[in-house]
C-alpha cells in the first residue's frame, strides 16, 4: 500500500464519476486536486472537500477543448501546488454523434477532449510523476471492444487514448505506472428519467445491473494502488 497524503490531480473533478472519486481520495486519506472547466461548480465541489485545515481543495479551471487549454491547466496547476503524486483522467463529454449527421468537427472535438488533452497533459507532468513514483488511471469505456451505435466520434476517440496511454505506459516505465478502467455503463437507476427502458437494458448485462459511482471508485483507487501494473486496461462492468 502506497502512503496516503498524495496529491492527487483530478481531471474532470465536477463531473459525476470525477466529483465520486475525488471525495473517495479525500476519504482515505490523499489530496484531491481539482480540474475543470466551470469555476462555479469547481468551487462547490471544492469548498465541499476541506483540507486538513478546512481549507477548500485546490482547484484549477481549463477548457480543454481549447488550443492552450493544456497549457492553461499546467500554468494555473504549478500557480497553486507545489507538485503532482498521482493523475486521474475522469473527464470529458459523451456526445451522441449517429454515423448519417457526423462531421468532421464531432472527430476533431471528441480527439482533442478525450485524446490529445490528455496525452499531453501526461507529458507536461511526466517529471512531477516520475519523482513521485506516480501513477495515470484512465475512465475508458468497453465500448471501444464492444462499439455501440450513435457514438462513432467518441469511441474512435476513447480508442485513441487507450492506445495512446498504453504507449506512454511503455515510454514512462518503470518511474510512472499508466492504466485505464475500461467501463462498462453506469448510471444511479433511481434517478433515471426513464427507470423502465434502464431496467430491460441493464438485463442485458451478465450481472444484470448497471455499475455505480461507488464501484468506479472502488476499481479506479485500486488500479491507482496497484504497483506490479502498467499498459493495462481493466475491464470492469462488461
Amino acid at each position: 500500500m502506497l502512503a496516503r497524503g498524495r496529491r492527487v490531480l483530478v481531471v474532470g473533478a465536477t463531473g459525476r464519476l470525477g466529483s465520486a472519486i475525488a471525495r473517495g481520495l479525500l476519504a482515505r486519506g490523499d489530496r484531491p486536486l481539482l480540474a475543470g472547466r466551470d469555476p462555479a461548480r469547481l468551487q462547490a465541489l471544492a469548498t465541499s472537500l476541506p483540507g486538513p485545515s478546512g481549507e477548500p481543495a485546490p482547484f484549477v479551471c481549463a477548457d480543454l477543448l481549447a488550443p492552450d487549454g493544456v497549457d492553461t491547466l499546467v500554468t494555473s496547476l504549478r500557480a497553486t501546488v507545489e507538485r503532482v503524486d498521482d493523475l486521474i483522467l475522469a473527464g470529458g463529454p459523451f456526445p451522441s454523434t449517429p454515423f448519417e449527421t457526423l462531421q468532421r468537427a464531432d472527430l476533431m472535438s471528441a480527439f482533442v477532449v478525450h485524446a490529445v488533452a490528455p496525452l499531453l497533459l501526461v507529458q507536461a507532468l511526466a517529471g512531477d510523476l516520475a519523482a513521485a513514483s506516480g501513477a495515470v488511471v484512465a475512465l475508458s469505456d468497453a465500448g471501444i471492444t464492444r462499439p455501440f451505435t450513435n457514438h462513432v466520434a467518441y469511441l474512435t476517440a476513447k480508442g485513441a487514448l487507450s492506445t495512446g496511454l498504453r504507449a506512454l505506459a511503455v515510454e514512462l516505465a518503470p518511474e510512472v505506472r499508466v492504466n485505464l478502467l475500461a467501463m462498462g455503463i453506469v448510471a444511479e437507476v433511481d434517478a433515471d428519467d426513464e427507470p423502465v427502458w434502464t431496467h430491460r437494458l441493464a438485463t442485458r448485462s451478465p450481472l444484470g445491473r448497471f455499475g455505480t459511482s461507488d464501484e468506479v471508485v472502488q476499481a479506479t483507487l485500486a488500479l491507482l494502488d496497484a504497483t506490479w501494473a502498467t499498459g493495462e486496461i481493466w475491464g470492469i462492468g462488461r
